[in-house]
């Protein structure tokens, strides 16, 4: 899970399907850290940096879904 939570965290931010690649990535990452508490697997750092990854493309995702309706509305 953290492995993917990483991997959708990349992809959200370098491919073409942003917000479903950061929302996966979130989901994975938290199911990953919960499974990683629980079972105390090795995988932290991935989890974590699939969640920060995660975010940042929601953030970004969100900034260019605002400044495209401040473009069209100010056109």
């Amino acid at each position: 899970m953290a492995t993917i939570s990483l991997i959708s965290g990349f992809l959200g931010i370098v491919c073409l399907v942003p917000l479903l690649g950061s929302v996966v990535a979130l989901i994975a990452g938290h199911a990953a850290r919960r499974q990683i508490e629980v079972h105390r697997e090795r995988g932290r750092e991935r989890a974590d940096l699939g969640i920060m990854l995660g975010w940042v493309g929601l953030v970004v995702v969100i900034a260019a879904s605002i400044a495209a309706i401040i473009i069209v509305v100010l056109s």
